[in-house]
């Protein structure tokens, strides 16, 4: 699977990075509602990257669309990052 440089949500443009650190410390991934701005930590092995990329953007689009509280269920966000992952590195 292949991270993009920016998507397009809801009209709204995310920037997506590979920074070697993150803000916070013992994060892998963070989103900046405010900014657009998806990160990723670049050193994380490919598939980890690939599902903290897909963390973050689940995040992103629940923010767009105003279902905050669901952003907020950290435990929903990632079974639904992980199960996506699966089903687009598994489509034939």
């Amino acid at each position: 699977m292949k991270i993009p440089k920016k998507l397009q949500i809801l009209g709204k443009t995310v920037v997506i990075q590979q920074p070697w650190r993150i803000s916070k410390q013992d994060h892998r991934g963070e989103f900046d509602y405010i900014k657009g701005i998806i990160k990723v930590k670049r050193s994380l092995p490919k598939e980890e990257k690939e599902t903290i990329f897909l963390h973050e953007l689940t995040h992103a689009v629940l923010d767009y669309l105003e279902y905050d509280e669901l952003s907020k269920d950290e435990k929903f966000v990632e079974r639904f990052s992980k199960g996506l992952h699966q089903a687009l590195t598994t489509m034939e």
